[in-house]
């Protein structure tokens, strides 16, 4: 074998040697790269701060404007609940709009309507005020929230009392009075109980005193919840639906 192959093959072998050895440096992480995606910026959720471990009583959560707003301001408003998640183009778009037509007949009389995300890591407030923008909603009675999804599952366990995961969640809409009580629930796509809620909303409206009995209630010592992370997925009487 001649001098030029040699020095041809100790080319080679050194162009593949560096590749090989770019490779595996790339593989393990030294080299980004090009053009790669950068983490999503979730700076805008919030850990739970309640260490304790009590069953939540209030909670606080981010609205598509990026305030923050918490049950507490909602004394004295009778309140329509749902959860649902932004890219679910199916049933959550749906419940969504049957919201957005009693809102438009009950937000004017003083109900508020709280649309929760069971997906937050997609869904920032940006991404919600969007949403809000595409359904044509009055955010001035009807808010768009977001949070972690730990908190997120607290509240709909504990304040609610229905399961939800990512991207799962209750299909009911939860109607509470004027003092944060749970008085009924509806099923979303059934006329005769959007009827029925339409009652109770008429009903809750005209409430000037908490029902003596739901007031008693309250007045019993909470629960301890238990420690592990998973605490606030107690099922409830109501099914979780996985949207598509």
């Amino acid at each position: 074998m001649n001098r030029s192959v040699l020095g041809w093959l100790a080319i080679l072998f050194l162009v593949m040697g560096g590749t090989i050895v770019w490779m595996g440096l790339r593989y393990a992480g030294a080299l980004a790269p090009s053009g790669s995606a950068r983490e999503p910026d979730l700076s805008y959720l919030k850990k739970p701060a309640d260490a304790s471990q009590e069953f939540l009583q209030h909670f606080t959560l981010t609205d598509q404007a990026g305030r923050r707003l918490s049950s507490k301001q909602l004394t004295g408003k009778v309140c329509v609940t749902n959860f649902f998640f932004s890219s679910c183009p199916g049933t959550c778009l749906q419940q969504n709009q049957t919201i957005r037509e009693i809102a438009r007949e009950y937000g004017p009389k003083g109900v508020r309507f709280l649309s929760i995300t069971c997906d937050p890591e997609i869904d920032s407030p940006d991404r919600l005020r969007e949403y809000a923008m595409k359904l044509d909603a009055d955010t001035s009675y009807w808010s768009f929230l977001t949070g972690d999804l730990i908190y997120i599952r607290r509240v709909a366990s504990e304040i609610y009392s229905v399961p939800l995961d990512k991207q799962t969640h209750s299909e009911r809409f939860l109607v509470t009075d004027q003092w944060g009580n749970i008085r009924e629930h509806f099923a979303w796509n059934k006329l005769d109980q959007i009827t029925q809620m339409k009652m109770l909303l008429d009903k809750l409206l005209a409430e000037t005193e908490e029902p003596a009995d739901l007031k008693a209630a309250k007045e019993q010592p909470p629960a301890v919840a238990p420690a592990e992370e998973g605490a606030g997925q107690t099922p409830g009487n109501d099914s979780a639906g996985r949207e598509n």
